[in-house]
């Protein structure tokens, strides 16, 4: 009977974390789309430039 109940323990508990595995791997798959990715990368590079110009209209102020 202990067997059993081991047996049986291991097998639900390969289930749930099977099912939660292949949740984990789908939502990866899903962020690295080339959609995605891009999204990413142009939100990074806006923001980059925003800063950037910040950055320079503070230096500018300054300087004069």
């Amino acid at each position: 009977m202990r067997r059993l109940t081991w047996f049986l323990m291991g097998f639900v508990v390969a289930l749930v974390g099977g099912g939660y595995a292949k949740r984990r791997v789908r939502a990866a798959a899903t962020s690295i789309t080339p959609v995605k990715v891009a999204q990413r990368v142009k939100h990074r590079v806006t923001d980059a430039v925003a800063e950037g110009k910040a950055a320079m209209r503070a230096r500018e102020h300054e300087l004069s």
